[in-house]
């Protein structure tokens, strides 16, 4: 386990993309690299870019961008590595706080806010001011947002800039959360999602205590998963390699698995958690793996023998009598503090990094014995 503190707050981190993974027991020839914005309230904010070396396994900032006023809690990276959007909430107003998305060139570290097509109204504007997730879809390099009000599809023009393409509500009836949270001020109705990456023009997303699949494009609500968890969705996620398969988390501390077809029951519900969990990812090549942030203050690792080879999986006695998918891994964070976000490595799939509320990054690996249960 190696660790940096970042000497600021922060609440995301999302691996870059590499094009050099490595699958078998040797460490990727390539570092990981990591991007991680800060959520200060008071101090101008920077997108981190931290790169784990694959020899030394010691992390360093290798370059850090400007955000000013941006208190970044979401964040993502397209399929290129070109572009990294961020959702935020603007701390540099004294009279109120609004939220925002903005993309950042990752090679000039230009920042542009995304901005409503031209000739809307402003309370469309106002509504736009309350968002809280933005994803990069890595099949048509279009973009989500979701806020208290609206989904938005955003597709990227020829001079590499986004635009509006639909819109639908968030809410069937077109009200926004009740739930009262987040920064002393917006509500935490809405939580953060992905794209079904073997459908291409769907994106699921908590909200309130629901999953809520959209349809890119009509903008419209396409399926919804009612009361998923107790009182708020926390996280998304779909499952890189198998189709229909979708992973969610929660403030009651589960974390839970559906197929998209059939939701009535969630197929498996994981309990361990003490506490509410902030983020899910499934590792991008073994789905067997999954993992967890969470504000009880661990982060922890996940398999799931039943997607395990049949010669890999272990005896009976050693699993649990509820479910399939044990917990590997559990490390806690520095002085128990709420662990925000999780991300696996996309340059070597046994190493995964999380970042504390307090700004400390953690990198840790695969358990070797669960390594090779997996490989051999």
């Amino acid at each position: 386990m190696t660790t940096l503190d970042l000497g600021a707050r922060a609440r995301a981190i999302v691996a870059a993309p590499s094009d050099d993974a490595s699958h078998g027991d040797e460490r990727a020839l390539q570092s990981s690299t990591f991007y991680v914005p800060t959520n200060a309230l008071r101090e101008a904010n920077a997108l981190r870019v931290i790169t784990l070396s694959a020899d030394t396994r010691s992390p360093t900032v290798s370059r850090s961008v400007s955000l000013e006023h941006r208190a970044c809690e979401d964040i993502d990276v397209d399929a290129s590595g070109s572009t990294i959007v961020v959702a935020y909430e603007h701390v540099g107003l004294e009279t109120r706080r609004t939220r925002g998305a903005a993309t950042v060139s990752a090679s000039t570290g230009t920042t542009t806010d995304l901005r409503l097509n031209p000739g809307i109204s402003a309370s469309e504007e106002r509504e736009f001011e309350t968002v809280k997730c933005a994803k990069f879809n890595a099949n048509t390099g279009g973009l989500a947002t979701v806020d208290e009000f609206k989904f938005r599809s955003w597709s990227r023009r020829d001079d590499g800039a986004f635009a509006c393409a639909s819109a639908g509500e968030t809410r069937s009836d077109g009200t926004r959360s009740e739930v009262m949270g987040g920064m002393n001020t917006t509500q935490d109705g809405v939580g953060t999602g992905s794209w079904d990456p073997h459908g291409g023009e769907s994106f699921a997303c908590g909200v309130d205590a629901d999953v809520v699949v959209f349809d890119a494009r009509s903008g419209g609500r396409a399926q919804t998963i009612e009361r998923a968890h107790v009182q708020q969705t926390r996280d998304v996620q779909h499952n890189p390699n198998r189709p229909h398969e979708m992973m969610t988390c929660g403030d009651d501390g589960l974390l839970k698995f559906w197929d998209a077809r059939a939701h009535e029951r969630a197929l498996k519900v994981v309990s361990g958690h003490e506490h509410w969990i902030w983020r899910c990812a499934y590792n991008p090549v073994y789905d067997a793996l999954t993992l967890t942030a969470s504000s009880d203050g661990t982060t922890r690792v996940w398999c799931d023998d039943d997607a395990l080879p049949n010669d890999s999986k272990p005896s009976k006695a050693r699993r649990d009598r509820s479910s399939s998918v044990r917990c590997v891994a559990r490390r806690v964070a520095r002085d128990s503090v709420s662990v925000r976000a999780c991300a696996w490595s996309s340059a070597d799939p046994w190493t995964h990094a999380s970042v504390a509320a307090d700004g400390l990054v953690t990198f840790n690996d695969v358990p070797r014995e669960e390594k090779y249960r997996i490989l051999l």
